[in-house]
């Protein structure tokens, strides 16, 4: 397995992988992919396996310390002094989960980010992920002021991990 940064040719892995997880329209994902490569490629990251994409984590650069909700349906593109690299999604295909692809994929943005010189992490997850988080070094730091809850109306936190 490899991690690397995103290309145009791993969209329809993306789109296939990024729309089941998040039970989103194919359509409306890969609309929202294609700004998210061209706004921050460098903070997309994929694993693949076999020339396959297995994985994925990405979020834009921000300086605001949690996720607010223009951040989904409004591409913000990196900007060098952003003090926190934002997750706004880490997906892994349902056959290659439990293989720490996940925790890789999380290790490899924290090395981005902390050559941006950025100061922490962030997302936001529901409660039921609070312990897969923590074991990897993020923070609960309450419930999100965004209005970004889970379909069955349950309320995300923010998570951040201090680089």
């Amino acid at each position: 397995m490899i991690i690397r940064t995103v290309t145009m040719n791993d969209l329809n892995d993306i789109v296939e992988l990024e729309s089941a997880a998040f039970k989103m329209t194919k359509e409306q994902t890969r609309n929202d992919m294609i700004g998210r490569f061209e706004n921050y490629p460098d903070t997309f990251l994929v694993a693949q396996e076999d020339g396959k994409v297995i994985g994925h984590i990405f979020g834009p650069a921000f300086n605001k310390r949690y996720i607010e909700d223009e951040l989904y349906f409004n591409n913000h593109p990196n900007q060098k002094d952003d003090r926190y690299q934002m997750i706004l999604s880490l997906a892994v295909l349902p056959a290659y989960r439990k293989q720490g692809i996940a925790t890789k994929l999380i290790e490899a943005l924290v090395q981005v980010a902390k050559k941006q010189k950025r100061q922490a992490i962030s997302l936001t997850c529901l409660p039921k992920l609070i312990k897969f988080y923590e074991k990897r070094g993020f923070h609960n730091e309450g419930k999100t002021s965004a209005d970004i809850p889970d379909p069955t109306g349950v309320t995300s936190v923010n998570m951040v991990r201090t680089l």
